[in-house]
């Protein structure tokens, strides 16, 4: 028997056959992986071969949910899919908020798995045990936007709706997916294994109960943390989301500026969220279910189609980050039509951003030319990023080659352009220049999605003077936190309210009857960490992968980090490298020693 907050089923879906099937899962694989990215780093790994095509039919699509939706714990609105990226080539979790994962759940499965190709435009509708595959000829083409709303009025109210839009029809290579229009499996191409499967949809719905095995205790824990959120006054993010770190950031020298080349903007303080709230806030907040935080805002912004309709555009931090600062842009409202323009198409905002700064500068180096693009490119021109946009989206002259990423551009591109290629992995480097603070590249660098803001940072404000080898312990334990963190599916921004690590492990217990303690998580998330590592190795990943780009080993010319590289020299980064793999168990080449694998678990899935 499941433990009590799981069905133990997996529903296994064939989109080339038009068929399903379910698999029971064991109680031991929940107790190891528990949910979420642990569970999908699990299935994956078994599920895939070695080198199979990101954007081919072998690859699989993995919904998962966590022990906690569908129970009154706190900001558990959320949802996982992990798949391999089409991106890096490597393994791929991306966590979105909505109520997707819920409805899953309530239908009575744990995960489902997308296998195969349809031979025609699709979407899934999941309603308790009836699956359907249901044509999309109609949807396909259709933005975001205009596909979830015909989508809602097809299927019952209260159905979740996760959609592709015209990017991941594409194939983009950092396309995403929407759920119920703000929020986005944003990083490393999601949306593009949709788009090559042919499935532009998933609606699921659910009427079953969910247990717990202590139901009052989750309650309590959830009083205590609302009650804390609600106590606090004065609060840049509780006032404005995570626009208020625009400020924060340009302060530490963290905020990319015209493709990194500084962490500093001089024009930050137009991108003011106090202001842009007074003008242009509608006072809205289209957050996760159930969400006491609120953190996503709207602001009213102009369709960029040219039609002159009102539109309301949900900007985040790191969207004003990549399409901010990073391309030279400082007016808000251009911001949110980009922003609202990328959400429609379906594409990442921080891949996009970092591919339009990388051509920005390519273009001033005259690397690229007029004739290269169809119109000058220089930082600052928010039209003609715009225009960018639109060409990336549907693979159009320059688009093209960007819609693969930096990386892949500027190994097409070539004249040098890799020096300025600001990418980790393939993966495009997000709002937080890694200059502005010690140990954080050695994250980027390590990070088994490529460079990510979100794989945990050091504990510590100073910049990058002196050797980060003394922080490198905190940024492992911080990094596993964050794996457990996903596993459970509660929302990194859980430690404003605060929800800490040890109340954390009491949702769990709670939820599912386990005996969990703080070592057994932290086994727990080591293994998931050197699973994720396994499958990345298998693809062909060692030492020389986990590197930073060039730009981060430039200066900062300007700012409160002026003359601050990542770190002190490389002989720092290659020793703190050295540290981390010694924390983890893994040989200098980085590869997962026997003793580690046989520690944690893991020798029979190897």
């Amino acid at each position: 028997m499941p433990p009590d907050c799981y069905s133990g089923r997996v529903l296994w879906i064939d989109l080339t056959s038009e068929s399903t099937r379910e698999e029971n899962l064991d109680s031991s694989i929940y107790k190891n992986f528990i949910g979420g990215k642990g569970l999908g780093a699990y299935l994956l790994y078994r599920e895939l071969e070695a080198g199979i095509d990101a954007l081919g039919p072998d690859n699989v699509l993995l919904f998962l949910t966590g022990p906690l939706q569908g129970l009154p714990a706190p900001n558990v609105g959320r949802w996982t899919l992990v798949t391999k990226s089409p991106l890096t080539g490597l393994f791929l979790d991306s966590h979105s908020g909505g109520a997707l994962g819920r409805e899953i759940k309530k239908a009575g499965y744990d995960a489902v798995g997308i296998k195969g190709k349809s031979k025609r435009p699709t979407y899934l509708t999941i309603d308790d045990d009836s699956i359907a595959f249901e044509g999309a000829d109609d949807l396909w083409g259709m933005g975001v936007h205009a596909a979830t709303r015909t989508l809602r009025e097809k299927n019952a109210k209260g159905s979740s709706v996760y959609v592709i839009g015209p990017a991941g029809e594409n194939r983009i290579r950092f396309a995403v997916g929407c759920t119920e229009l703000a929020h986005q499996t944003g990083r490393g191409g999601a949306g593009a294994v949709m788009g090559s499967k042919n499935l532009k949809a998933v609606v699921a719905q659910g009427t079953k109960k969910i247990a717990g095995a202590d139901v009052d205790t989750i309650r309590e824990i959830n009083r205590v943390v609302v009650k804390s959120w609600n106590e606090k006054v004065d609060y840049g993010f509780k006032d404005y989301g995570t626009a208020f770190l625009v400020e924060f950031a340009n302060s530490m020298g963290h905020y990319p500026t015209r493709n990194s080349q500084n962490g500093y903007f001089d024009e930050y303080m137009r991108i003011n969220p106090a202001t842009m709230e007074e003008k242009w806030g509608l006072g809205t907040h289209q957050s996760c279910p159930h969400c006491v935080m609120r953190c996503t805002r709207a602001y009213k912004t102009e369709a960029p189609d040219g039609s002159g309709a009102e539109v309301e555009s949900t900007v985040e931090y790191e969207t004003l980050g990549l399409l901010g600062g990073n391309i030279g842009v400082s007016d808000p409202q251009a911001i949110f039509k980009m922003n609202y323009l990328c959400d429609d198409l379906g594409i990442d905002t921080i891949s996009t951003g970092g591919s339009i700064g990388f051509a920005m500068e390519a273009y001033e180096r005259g690397v690229l030319s007029d004739a290269d693009i169809g119109f000058p490119l220089r930082f600052g021109d928010a039209d003609a990023a715009i225009q960018l946009i639109k060409m990336i989206a549907s693979r159009e002259g320059i688009g093209k080659t960007l819609s693969f990423g930096v990386r892949a551009a500027s190994m097409e591109i070539g004249k040098g352009s890799e020096s300025f290629a600001v990418h980790v992995k393939g993966l495009e480097v997000p709002a937080w220049d890694p200059r502005g603070r010690k140990g954080l590249g050695l994250s980027y660098a390590t990070a088994e999605v490529g460079a990510s803001h979100l794989r945990g940072w050091p504990a510590t404000v100073d910049p990058p003077s002196e050797s980060a080898l003394d922080v490198i312990d905190s940024m492992v334990i911080a990094r596993d936190d964050k794996v457990f963190t996903d596993s459970l599916i509660v929302c990194h921004f859980t430690y404003h309210l605060p929800l800490p690590h040890e109340q954390k492990i009491t949702l769990l217990n709670a939820a599912t009857g386990f005996d969990h303690n703080e070592s057994s998580i932290s086994t727990f998330a080591h293994r998931v960490a050197t699973l994720t590592r396994m499958f990345n190795v298998r693809e062909g990943i060692s030492r020389k992968d986990d590197i930073l780009p060039k730009r981060f080993w430039e200066p900062q010319k300007h700012g409160p980090r002026e003359g601050m590289s990542a770190f002190v020299d490389k002989a720092d980064f290659e020793a703190s490298l050295d540290k981390f793999y010694e924390i983890r168990g893994w040989d200098t080449n980085g590869r997962p020693t026997d003793n580690t694998i046989n520690m944690l678990g893991l020798e029979s899935i190897f």
